[in-house]
Parts: C-alpha cells; sequence; structure tokens
C-alpha cells in the first residue's frame, strides 16, 4: 500500500512539473521502489502537460455583453409594461367613475 501511495505521488510530482520534489522523495530513506518511477520517468517526460492561461476573448466578452445587456433591458421592459398597464387600468376605473380620488366629507 505504502508504495503504490509513493508511485502515486511521484506520478503528481513528475506530471505537474515537479521533478526536483520527485528526486527528493527518491532520495528519502523510505521510498521502496525506485525502479517503477525509473521506468515512468522516461515514458512521460516529453508528454508532461503544462497548464496555459490564455487571455480574454473579446469577442465572448463582446457576446457575453450583448446577451446580459438584452436580458436586464427585456427585464425592465417588462416591468415598465407591468406598470403602464396599472396606470391604464386606475384611469379606466376612474373614468367609469368606479373610483374617485376625492375624499368624501362626513
Amino acid at each position: 500500500m505504502a508504495a503504490m501511495l509513493d508511485t502515486a505521488l511521484l506520478q503528481a510530482f513528475v506530471l505537474t512539473g515537479q521533478s526536483s520534489a520527485a528526486f527528493e522523495l527518491l532520495n528519502s530513506l523510505n521510498y521502496c521502489d525506485v525502479k517503477i518511477f525509473q521506468e515512468f520517468l522516461p515514458e512521460r517526460n516529453h508528454r508532461i502537460a503544462h497548464a496555459t492561461l490564455k487571455g480574454p476573448s473579446v469577442v465572448k466578452e463582446i457576446v457575453i455583453g450583448i446577451v446580459l445587456g438584452c436580458a436586464a433591458g427585456s427585464l425592465w421592459k417588462m416591468h415598465h409594461w407591468n406598470e403602464q398597464r396599472k396606470v391604464r387600468a386606475f384611469y379606466d376605473l376612474l373614468d367609469k367613475g368606479e373610483i374617485t380620488v376625492v375624499t368624501a366629507e362626513e
């Protein structure tokens, strides 16, 4: 079990580009499987992937901005239509005489 964990740790060091840490672990007293690592290192050495950061995509940011702008604009327009409906309903009731804005005197 310990040999498997050590081998997995060594593979993780190599795949993340930390070869010096892998060699440090190999030189320690408790490592027991140098032969597996010596076989693993040459076959993986040329295929080690490194994380690369890409810059911002201008087209992607423009599309996201347009989509968010349209979504916010449509929400605002729906709110505006709802308020117009309420005002129109109020004035319709006022014209029919069903409601009044004058307070009744007692």
